[in-house]
């Protein structure tokens, strides 16, 4: 059956004192205006190739928010765009409530199931979203609970190693590790690859993976 898409960010699991919302982080929100992409410097600007991301006025959209309160739509392709707060209402929240304790069977079975989306982002053109975002999706379709990068979100300021530190705290949750083609040549998804291994995990081909799912 198919897996609801989570979008994990950084609010779910530390919020600075200067953080808006309290205990509470956004879930989703709904547009109070029309919001259009603006031109940004830096590593954001590759985002803004082609079209441009539109958040329509009166639409609902999932967010991403990081430890600070800023929110950034995740619209349906994939793509981002950094709202601020007189743009849009938080329609719902969160449940933060803790979970139910598990057997150990439950958590097994839950890793066995869940697995991580490697593969090289850095020079490709969007980061090599799409890619990303399309294998996910295939691969929810078919059960699995996928832990996928790109949806971890662009911070300004965060260099390579925070994106690594936050990504590898994912990767410890799954069971396996799924990569995607040209991994070999990313310094990143090498380094995921052997944690991986080290830990014991199965890695294997995503698109092999999708194939055996599909002949099965």
């Amino acid at each position: 059956m198919p897996t609801e898409n989570v979008i994990d960010c950084p609010a779910l699991h530390k919020r600075s004192k200067s953080y808006p919302f309290g205990d509470r982080v956004p879930r989703t929100v709904k547009m109070f205006t029309t919001v259009v992409a603006d031109p940004m410097p830096g590593i954001a600007s590759a985002l803004l190739q082609g079209d441009g991301p539109i958040c329509p006025e009166g639409k609902i959209f999932p967010v991403w928010t990081n430890s600070h309160g800023a929110v950034t739509a995740v619209l349906p392709d994939g793509r981002r765009l950094g709202l601020r707060p007189a743009e849009f209402e938080v329609d719902t929240w969160h449940d933060l409530s803790p979970a139910p304790a598990a057997s150990g069977v439950t958590l097994q079975a839950d890793r066995a199931n869940r697995l991580y989306l490697a593969g090289p982002m850095t020079g490709f053109e969007d980061f090599n979203f799409p890619a990303f975002n399309k294998m996910a999706a295939e691969l929810r379709a078919r059960g699995f609970i996928v832990e996928n990068p790109a949806e971890h979100g662009v911070v300004d300021g965060a260099d390579w190693a925070d994106y690594m530190a936050y990504d590898l705290t994912r990767l410890g949750l799954c069971g396996q590790v799924a990569v995607l083609p040209g991994w070999e040549n990313s310094k990143g998804a090498r380094l995921e690859v052997h944690i991986a291994r080290e830990l014991g995990m199965k890695v294997v081909n995503a698109h092999d993976l999708v194939s055996m799912e599909i002949a099965g």
